[in-house]
């Protein structure tokens, strides 16, 4: 999620993106953040554009009914959409806030941890947002943000920014169709991280395959992305077309699994 606050105002997308793009890309890399970020019982994390919740509800998890979570968005769709999942057993409760990456509602030095999944590469100030993140940290406190690497193809959003354009839609917000926006190479993440005052700064890039049920499966999760309203919108014969497309891209078989491979450059800093 962004600061770019239009781009999931649409009740339709934040559903379609919990059912169709978290199960299988999101919640996965968020398992994997939060184990990076090693946090302990009792910890107290910022999930910082949060979306739907899935970094927030994995990180909740693993700091137990003693910890505290709070996750921020600029939609408030999507906040509703996160706020709607049930309690979980075990978990930390998490408080959802409306805000910008740039202006978090929280006090100095509130969290333990501060994770970031896939916003960083949307934010219209990184400088700021990282500033925020740091400001917000106990001394001693990790921030870890995962952006797509923009040293690899970019894979499913790819095929869906390009099969929007080439079948026809219209770009739903400025360079939608540039898939250069979308990524984030290690030597920014790197850069931004030192700039707002991090140290002990390292970026891994980490490969992931994710896996779909069926070819369809795929083909619906533009519905889950700012694309979706004007996909919908669109006749059913633009409607086929843009899935055709969308399934070339990214080579699915005609039928049984897709298999995805997502490479995110996985940045840390320490206040």
């Amino acid at each position: 999620m962004s600061d770019r606050s239009g781009l999931f105002l649409d009740v339709s997308v934040p559903a379609s993106y919990d059912r169709l793009l978290a199960p299988y890309i999101f919640t996965p890399w968020a398992r994997d953040l939060v184990r990076r970020a090693d946090l302990k019982a009792g910890s107290t994390v910022l999930d910082v554009a949060c979306g739907p919740g899935a970094v927030a509800v994995v990180a909740a998890a693993a700091v137990g009914p003693s910890g505290r979570v709070v996750g921020c968005d600029v939609s408030p769709t999507m906040l509703a959409q996160a706020a709607s999942r049930p309690p979980q057993e075990g978990s930390a409760p998490i408080d959802y806030r409306e805000c910008a990456a740039g202006e978090l509602d929280a006090p100095d030095g509130a969290f333990d941890a501060v994770l970031c999944q896939q916003g960083l590469q949307f934010f219209p100030d990184r400088g700021a947002a990282l500033a925020e993140m740091r400001r917000v940290l106990v001394d001693g406190g990790v921030a870890l943000l995962s952006t797509w690497a923009s040293e690899r193809e970019l894979g499913l959003f790819g095929a869906i920014s390009e099969a929007a354009r080439d079948g026809g839609l219209p770009e739903p917000f400025p360079g939608a169709f540039d898939p250069s926006g979308f990524a984030v190479s290690a030597a920014e993440a790197a850069r931004v991280l030192e700039a707002a005052g991090f140290r002990e700064v390292t970026v891994e890039l980490v490969e992931r395959e994710c896996v779909w049920d069926s070819p369809e499966a795929i083909a619906e999760t533009i519905t889950g992305t700012p694309y979706g309203p004007l996909f919908a919108a669109a006749d059913e014969a633009t409607r086929l077309r843009i899935k055709e497309l969308i399934l070339a891209g990214v080579g699915a078989p005609d039928s049984g699994e897709v298999r995805i491979a997502t490479a995110s450059q996985v940045a840390r800093g320490v206040r």
